[in-house]
């Protein structure tokens, strides 16, 4: 039987642990996590969030759910997001600036593919 004292303790010990577990996981809607890129369905990182992957490519939104369909972008990364009007990254749209939030996309729901360059 534990005595409250190491019941206490215990408790104590575990906090930490739960602490460090969360802050591995995704960031509050409207936010991306560092290093990734973010896109969603509507302005203002509203709707669903179509795009949520590390910042790289070349990446094709595919599928009627996301593509034609991104209005706001949290570029979370240290490179320029190249974003394209169709796939294969042809029909050249834009960048978005390294850590550059756009809550309404200048072209919106044009989206179809996009790359992380080091330039614009």
């Amino acid at each position: 039987m534990r005595t409250p004292i190491v019941a206490g303790l215990a408790a104590l010990l575990a906090l930490p642990a739960l602490t460090v577990g969360l802050a591995g996981e995704a960031q509050a809607d409207g936010y991306c996590r560092a290093g990734h890129v973010c896109m969603w369905e509507d302005s203002n990182y509203q709707g669903s969030r179509y795009v949520d992957v590390v910042a790289a490519g070349p990446y094709d939104i595919d599928g009627w759910d996301g593509d034609n369909e991104i209005s706001s972008v949290d570029n979370a990364s240290g490179t320029y997001i190249v974003m394209f009007d169709n796939d294969d990254l042809t029909g050249f749209l834009g960048c978005v600036a390294p850590h550059q939030r756009i809550p309404e996309l200048w072209r919106n729901d044009e989206v179809e593919s996009f790359i992380a360059r080091d330039y614009c």
